[in-house]
């Protein structure tokens, strides 16, 4: 059988999206996925290693690697042998992270509908909280240039529909990690060990424990979140928390703490990128709070069992914030309202609960969708509506 193949061109290649990058580059249908993206660190996003390429098992990443150049963190101004690839290879589809601002997209795409290839966005796509030209942009970018839009969540498609995109051309995919990894690590977790371990962390240990997940920078509320531990140990409720990551906020949440005395309840890990490491400080968590908003953390978080709080208005969140299901596998309180935030947390620590129904609960909206398989599964679906209805 002849198959098709596809060039997914990445800007980067992030190790968070391993497991799906795999699940492509292994499967055994019509179509065949080749990466194409830099081996070079970006912007603080832990890359994969091209180690993977050459591995003998049936998850070998099928990888060719590009040179970069950005014109600022993250924004591409250009990307070496992707022209080659669309004038004198065979890739019938080529598919592009689809960023307004990243130059060279748009001479790609325009270079693939000249040459009758298949021209797919991997995308946010419109967020609503674009204005005047910017939003004209967007439209004319995502309206016209692309065969068909990968989008990440139902917010975005409804947005993009509401402003008359053809709504056969968006195809919800949605995002994973790698959950197979996190289920088989819990499975074997030692959890004595890691009551021991929380014991040697925290003076009140059997204190309710929060979690967050992420860069430790302004965008992502971080100091609210020290913020509210103080408020509620003055309602008389003790908190834990416990931050993996790192950033330039570091020093002034720690700064906060000596203050306010909470030394004892604020643990910093440091960024982590070993999966064991990271399922041993959610072992230990209640709740994973990310004021800011939440992405892929929070179908980490999930992925462990924990639930999630976070802000309510969807046009400052990541798509992945729809795998929140309020009471259930987290709990949303009003933007940009502390005095909420303090108030959903305290009401979500005093009422009783059954912990281990909700990691189910948490969990089983990852099995169901946010995981490697039914990902890629998407992704597969997605190109051949395009292809077979000529989008």
């Amino acid at each position: 059988m002849i198959k098709t193949k596809i060039a997914v061109v990445c800007k980067l290649m992030p190790l968070y999206r391993l497991a799906v990058f795999q699940k492509l580059s292994s499967m055994k249908n019509e179509y065949e996925f080749t990466f194409f993206g830099d081996t070079k660190k970006q912007s603080g996003i832990e890359n994969i290693d091209w180690k993977q390429t050459d591995q003998l098992t049936g998850e070998r990443l099928r990888w060719i690697k590009t040179k970069n150049f950005f014109y600022k963190p993250e924004l591409l101004l250009w990307q070496t042998g992707i022209i080659n690839k669309i004038l004198f290879s065979k890739y019938k589809v080529f598919i592009f992270e689809g960023g307004v601002s990243h130059i060279p997209i748009w001479l790609f795409s325009f270079l693939c509908r000249i040459f009758n290839k298949k021209v797919i966005f991997w995308t946010h796509g419109m967020r609503g909280k674009d204005k005047g030209l910017k939003k004209y942009i967007r439209i004319l970018f995502f309206k016209y240039l692309p065969d068909g839009i990968l989008l990440y969540g139902h917010y975005q498609e409804k947005i993009m529909i509401a402003e008359r995109f053809n709504p056969k051309k968006n195809f919800v995919i949605y995002n994973s990690l790698q959950s197979d990894v996190q289920f088989e690590i819990l499975k074997k977790i030692p959890i004595n060990e890691i009551q021991i371990e929380k014991q040697q962390i925290f003076k009140n240990n059997d204190a309710f424990t929060l979690i967050f997940i992420g860069r430790l920078v302004k965008e992502k509320g971080v100091a609210e979140i020290l913020k509210a531990s103080k408020k509620l140990k003055e309602r008389g409720l003790i908190t834990n928390c416990i931050f993996i990551g790192d950033g330039p906020e570091k020093q002034s949440l720690q700064f906060f703490c000596e203050e306010n005395g909470l030394i004892d309840n604020i643990f910093f890990a440091g960024s982590i990128y070993n999966e064991e490491q990271i399922a041993k400080y959610f072992s230990m968590s209640d709740l994973m709070i990310s004021p800011g908003n939440v992405g892929l953390n929070c179908i980490h978080s999930l992925g462990y069992g924990v639930p999630v709080i976070t802000h309510d208005n969807f046009i400052y969140q990541n798509p992945e914030v729809e795998a929140i299901t309020e009471d259930q596998t987290g709990v949303f309180y009003i933007y940009n309202d502390f005095e909420n935030m303090v108030k959903k947390l305290e009401s979500w620590i005093r009422k009783e609960r059954n912990k281990h129904n909700i990691s189910l609960q948490c969990q089983e909206i990852v099995r169901k969708i946010y995981n490697p398989d039914y990902h890629a599964n998407r992704i597969v679906y997605s190109i051949k509506q395009i292809l077979e209805n000529d989008l």
